[in-house]
């Protein structure tokens, strides 16, 4: 009996495989089991009623693997995300060109720029907005809303982001791990920084020890305005020697 006869099966192997890499996308999933994406999609559907996996958009991720939720994020590791947050904020000059990707540790990094003068920002999350705009020109890049996420993105959003050019980007990462390297759980997420990047001359990313070992679905390289990863604490030599492979530089708080 073919694949495509046997869903007890599948679904089997799909949870294998989910169990072994974190998450998955549909198209990888479709070619490894050798069906339709169609097929793969009810496949998932039924698991994650069945509460077996997580969906993400474009594919699924392991029970365990999904991506935490924002007061989730806001509350983990405080001290790190401080940490990362300075070393960032000590990049930036006066009168800088910065974007700012959404998420905790650059709403951080938002709070210590409130002494600096002259600053641009563009951001898509509005608590950067709020905590940056007595204090910055900020330009909020328009979207669709996430209202739990409170922030903004999709085509608007990233086709907006491609029109400006800055000196300073800051992202976040999803996942950072030796086996798959930078990893994101949202590819609509997942384009708006890549653009964000593209859009600046120096480009960070950000990824305290929480993200250590994660293995977000979706993988993504370094592109060519990405200088480091600024980090709370060293990862071990496995995520180290990742990062030597994308001639990424790693930088640490220097308390440390």
């Amino acid at each position: 009996m073919s694949m495509s006869e046997l869903p007890f099966r599948r679904h089997a192997l799909i949870l294998q495989h989910l169990e072994q890499h974190e998450g998955a996308r549909t198209t990888e999933l479709a070619a490894l089991l050798d069906v339709t994406r169609e097929t793969i999609r009810t496949d998932l559907a039924h698991l994650s009623d069945r509460n077996l996996l997580q969906l993400v958009r474009g594919g699924a991720v392991a029970i365990g693997a999904r991506e935490p939720e924002l007061a989730e994020r806001l509350s983990a590791n405080p001290l790190g995300k401080a940490l990362i947050a300075a070393e960032a904020a000590a990049m930036v000059p006066d009168g800088a060109r910065v974007i700012l990707d959404s998420g905790s540790t650059t709403l951080e990094i938002a709070k210590r720029l409130r002494g600096r003068s002259g600053l641009r920002i563009w951001t898509n999350d509005i608590a950067i907005a709020f905590e940056l705009m007595q204090v910055a020109e900020v330009t909020l890049l328009g979207g669709r809303l996430d209202a739990t996420e409170r922030t903004l993105g999709g085509q608007d959003a990233i086709e907006m982001v491609q029109g400006y050019a800055t000196d300073l980007a800051f992202v976040s990462l999803g996942g950072l791990s030796a086996s798959h390297g930078l990893t994101d759980f949202d590819r609509t997420g997942l384009a708006l920084r890549q653009s964000m990047i593209h859009a600046a001359t120096d480009a960070y990313y950000l990824a305290d020890q929480t993200k250590f070992g994660r293995n977000a679905p979706l993988r993504w390289k370094p592109m060519a305005q990405t200088r480091a990863v600024i980090c709370d604490i060293a990862p071990d030599t496995g995520i180290a020697q990742r990062l030597n492979e994308y001639e990424l530089g790693l930088i640490l708080p220097r308390q440390m």
